[in-house]
């Protein structure tokens, strides 16, 4: 996100320079070794102070006053979360949409098997709704998923390059339909530009399962 700034003073400058160490020493081992320990020590100013609510606590320190600046596109550009699992992913992308005012609409995926796909007989009695509803795939969004208007959303497929529809593409959900989502470009260089994204099929490129 420092990238975006073109002039840094003095104190910012050093800063981002000790951080720019520091990461590097941990890439490169050097952190916590001679001293007979494995452990490596977080920088104070990296770390989020506790409460009851961890999630709350995860949003309320990378987006302070959420409600408020929702709207504000280039508070959204200069932030972002990232999680070591999909499971912290979908719990924070969960507490996210529960603190944004606005009406809930939730899509879902096909959660039948398509008889014309497969000749093994009886497979919809093999793999029943419920065990498709409850699977994970990589690369996959889940089962169930929950937007609002004015949520932020990342692509996970590339739909049109030239759009600026990519995977990775941040946008910012201005409209939603029952069959199509209509968003608008934060990043890149469309950024601004208003596109529709539909319901399509996917699959992941790697599965054991025999209805993939």
């Amino acid at each position: 996100m420092r990238l975006l700034h073109n002039r840094l003073n003095n104190s910012k400058y050093e800063s981002m320079m000790n951080f720019s160490e520091w990461i590097l020493k941990i890439g490169n081992g050097e952190m916590g070794e001679g001293d007979g320990e494995n452990s490596i020590i977080i920088l104070a100013n990296l770390i989020i102070k506790h409460t009851e609510n961890p999630m709350e606590d995860i949003v309320r320190s990378t987006y302070p006053d959420l409600q408020m600046k929702i709207t504000d596109h280039s508070y959204l550009q200069e932030r972002a979360i990232l999680a070591p699992t999909n499971e912290g992913v979908e719990e924070l992308n969960d507490y996210v949409v529960s603190c944004l005012h606005g009406e809930e609409q939730t899509y879902l995926s096909s959660d039948f098997i398509c008889k014309a796909s497969s000749n093994i007989a009886n497979q919809d009695v093999l793999y029943p709704g419920e065990f498709l509803n409850t699977s994970r795939f990589p690369g996959l969004p889940n089962h169930k998923l929950k937007l609002k208007l004015g949520l932020s959303i990342m692509l996970l497929r590339n739909l049109n390059q030239n759009a600026g529809l990519c995977n990775g593409t941040r946008l910012v959900i201005t409209k939603l339909g029952t069959w199509v989502i209509k968003a608008k470009i934060i990043i890149g260089t469309n950024i601004g530009a208003h596109v529709f994204i539909p319901r399509i099929t996917l699959s992941p490129s790697e599965s054991k399962w025999p209805f993939l």
